[in-house]
């Protein structure tokens, strides 16, 4: 699942840190920008897909989805690289909120132009896959389940953007990055918490029936797992046959489970799908996906603040950081997250064979697999879930676990993740009480505070006196 919102990381990241980073000709680029938009929209992308069609092919769904919203986020982010838009239609000066709180003005215009993309986009997509699209999904029912993407994805970064600005960024860029990645965690458990909401309106997840949530109650209770409820998780006509879980607690875990699948699946086929979704609650992988998040930001954390202090010559002023944490950062956790996820889906399907049936399991990946559509494009290094042929044979050929065996390893994992995190806090407090120091320098050096700036650098160590930065707030002050 992660491979659908990597565009929109790329998006955010291109407002976060780069958005006016090259001004050329401002007012002139925006017209450049939005004639080619004109051309794109109402020449090329038509011209596009009429080329398509009378060729006969047929696009791979996955792959062009992908490559069509990559190409909007990189159009999009082309004109926020070149202009500053907030502050070349009101005036830096300006009393508008979204000058007061300028990343999240520039992230609220990058969603209405990403979103005024999508639906052309998305039109011309409906028309090069008709061929093989259900006869009853119209346009409507295609765009609105492409809206689910990012009805997941900018609501919590919305909310992150305006704290951060709102609390926290008053002082310099990355500093003040520094200080509010320091929250973070606790941001990332109360986005945990509410997750189960978010789903449930991005795929308008509704109560399901009587029957159905008698059968999976009768199912909990073999799995000696709690939930809230099973929520039907709407497909807007499309063949997918999926489920998925939401939620740390019992009285706010739901199941989501696709109206295909029910449609589809056998009673003892569903159970064994859900009973692998089971498993994921039952085994903790929801805390385990959250402590690894937080054990991620508090690395990020640490390591800036050590590049800050003890690289004089790679510090706050330096692009180059952003473009590191880009470039490295974002895919080392990309890679070490699905490699974990894809450990947790093989203990899922454990779980699911030892509370139901071997066979049952079989089919039901076997039938997946006959209408899931071909992901080989995306490396299987960045796949969150293990290749169904490959869980297949682990199911065939291995024997049915105990469940107290999996819990065992299960918590193994997540305790390795508390005891890092445990150190990582324990690792922290020295270098983020000198950063603290150095924000606290750059706003009373920016005020002309001239006893507060000497005090400051005073309670810094010696050699942290003669760092690049501590000499340039003095000067500042000096100037001034």
């Amino acid at each position: 699942m992660i491979i659908q919102f990597i565009h929109l990381i790329l998006l955010y990241y291109a407002v976060a840190e780069f958005a006016g980073s090259v001004r050329v000709m401002s007012y002139f680029a925006v017209s450049v920008w939005l004639f080619l938009s004109m051309l794109l929209l109402f020449r090329w992308l038509p011209n596009y897909a009429d080329s398509y069609i009378e060729s006969g092919r047929v696009p791979d769904f996955f792959k062009a989805y992908n490559i069509f919203c990559f190409i909007i986020v990189l159009w999009v982010s082309l004109l926020l690289v070149f202009i500053s838009p907030l502050s070349l239609t009101f005036g830096k000066n300006s009393s508008v909120p979204g000058i007061v709180m300028p990343n999240t003005g520039l992230l609220l215009l990058s969603m209405f132009l990403y979103l005024i993309f999508l639906k052309p986009f998305m039109g011309h997509l409906y028309r090069m896959l008709s061929p093989v699209l259900p006869e009853e999904q119209s346009f409507a029912d295609f765009y609105r389940a492409r809206l689910s993407v990012p009805i997941i994805f900018f609501p919590p970064v919305l909310m992150w953007s305006i704290l951060e600005e709102s609390g926290l960024g008053k002082g310099m860029e990355l500093l003040t990055e520094i200080e509010s990645m320091i929250v973070a965690p606790l941001f990332l458990i109360c986005l945990y918490l509410f997750a189960p909401r978010l789903l449930g309106w991005a795929w308008r997840g509704e109560n399901a029936g009587v029957e159905l949530s008698t059968r999976i109650n009768e199912l909990c209770k073999r799995a000696e797992t709690k939930i809230a409820g099973v929520k039907i998780w709407n497909t807007f006509k499309e063949p997918v046959a999926n489920a998925a879980v939401s939620g740390l607690f019992g009285n706010i875990r739901f199941i989501f489970v696709t109206d295909y699948l029910l449609r589809i699946f056998t009673a003892e086929e569903m159970e064994s799908v859900i009973a692998h979704e089971l498993g994921h609650f039952r085994l903790g992988h929801v805390v385990t996906y959250m402590l690894f998040s937080i054990d991620a930001i508090l690395l990020a954390v640490l390591v800036k603040c050590w590049a800050v202090i003890y690289l004089p010559y790679f510090y706050v002023h330096s692009t180059l950081t952003y473009v590191l944490e880009f470039v490295l950062f974002i895919p080392v956790f990309a890679i070490l997250f699905t490699a974990m996820t894809r450990y947790c889906e093989k203990q899922a399907d454990a779980f699911a064979v030892a509370v139901t049936n071997k066979d049952d399991f079989c089919r039901a990946l076997n039938y997946i697999d006959s209408i899931s559509t071909s992901l080989k494009w995306i490396p299987y290094w960045l796949q969150t879930h293990p290749k169904i042929s490959e869980r297949i044979n682990n199911v065939k050929n291995n024997e049915i676990s105990k469940i107290s065996s999996l819990v065992k390893g299960a918590k193994v994992l997540r305790y390795t993740l508390l005891i890092v995190a445990i150190v990582l806090i324990l690792l922290a407090p020295k270098p983020i009480s000198i950063v603290l120091k150095w924000s606290n320098l750059y706003k009373a050096s920016q005020a002309g505070n001239c006893n507060l700036v000497e005090n400051l650098s005073n309670s810094l160590p010696e050699w942290l006196q003669e760092h690049p930065f501590v000499i340039e707030q003095k000067e500042k002050v000096a100037v001034k």
